[in-house]
């Protein structure tokens, strides 16, 4: 049985001699492991190496596939792929294709609702106002609102792998919780309810934060318009750091700059980078992250990427479920395994 493996050199490497040599070391020691399982491994850097050895893999490991490796694979069946936001991966072939496709949810979990409760003590404690403030030697503060977390409810919207993970930390500061998901796999203790998409404004209408935590589908674009954000409170403060494609970037601004909302957090946006002209870079009530929210030490990302190659290898050659299996008609993960 063979795998063909397509490294991903990490942002900011521009070749292999540059990869940290720890970083090296993980891949090679994953490596190892397969290898003792019996397999034939091919790995590189490089595309083209990787499509004239595919013909006859029933493995392959990449960042993505392109058209020319995806014909070339004749004998493919099961991508590990090493991302997990799906977003510009898919095209028609591909969503037409027989093989089983994984991918890495869940590796940023952990660091992206940290960043969500970056923001949301930012604003519960005004820190945002504050640190602006600090350039002008300031002491004003009396102007400035405190919000008791304890006393609010977080409403998630999309209950997946980050989803959950900011729905325990919601609960750890004693908020309530609320959230909505298409297909719940059951309710957790720590989350008081979860809406059916087409109660989504019932959770928005109760919701004193509000989380984006869904990809980015043909149902979900523009799933916070107009009508969404006037469903929420008026002091409500929305948090996103899920898809830019899923608010209406026009609709929020607006929004804002009438008083309709308290704030936002935005880390992702409908364009990318937000032009310098926006007017959400000038707005006091508002703290903008330039789509860093995945972002953590990448020795501590790919140790997780390789660890769930691995542990996906030993489930496909014991015919046990994979983990994080893609429904390349939606786009997502519909069930993890985990």
């Amino acid at each position: 049985m063979k795998l063909v493996i397509c490294w991903p050199n990490p942002e900011g490497v521009a070749t292999v001699a540059d990869l940290p040599e720890d970083v090296k070391q993980f891949r090679a020691d994953g490596v190892q492991k397969i290898r003792e399982m019996g397999l034939d491994v091919f790995e590189t850097y490089e595309e083209d190496e990787a499509r004239s050895q595919i013909a006859d893999a029933e493995i392959f490991y990449g960042g993505s596939i392109d058209l020319e490796t995806l014909q070339a694979a004749q004998s493919l069946k099961w991508m590990q792929c090493g991302r997990a936001g799906m977003d510009n991966f898919f095209y028609p072939e591909l969503r037409e294709s027989d093989f089983t496709l994984t991918n890495v949810r869940g590796i940023y979990s952990d660091v992206i609702s940290d960043h969500v409760f970056s923001l949301v003590l930012s604003f519960a404690r005004g820190t945002h106002i504050f640190a602006r403030r600090q350039h002008e030697a300031s002491w004003k503060k009396d102007d400035v609102p405190m919000i008791f977390l304890g006393n609010t409810t977080m409403g998630i919207v999309g209950l997946g792998g980050i989803g959950l993970a900011v729905a325990q930390r919601a609960n750890t500061f004693g908020m309530r919780v609320l959230a909505v998901d298409p297909a719940p796999k059951g309710t957790p203790d720590y989350v008081e309810q979860i809406f059916a998409p087409e109660n989504l404004h019932q959770m928005l209408a109760q919701s004193d934060f509000v989380a984006i935590c869904v990809p980015h589908t043909d149902e979900t674009a523009h799933m916070i318009g107009g009508a969404a954000i006037a469903a929420m409170k008026q002091d409500a403060i929305l948090i996103n750091i899920g898809r830019g494609k899923v608010v209406d970037l026009k609709a929020l601004t607006v929004a804002l700059e009438n008083g309709k909302l308290s704030g936002a957090g935005l880390d992702v946006f409908e364009m990318e980078p937000l032009p310098e002209d926006h007017p959400l870079w000038r707005m006091e009530n508002v703290i903008v992250t330039p789509h860093t929210a995945w972002r953590s030490s990448f020795h501590y990302m790919e140790e997780r990427r390789v660890q769930i190659l691995v542990e996906n290898m030993t489930r496909y050659l014991n015919n046990k479920p994979l983990l994080n299996v893609v429904d390349k008609a939606k786009g997502y993960v519909v069930e993890a395994n985990q």
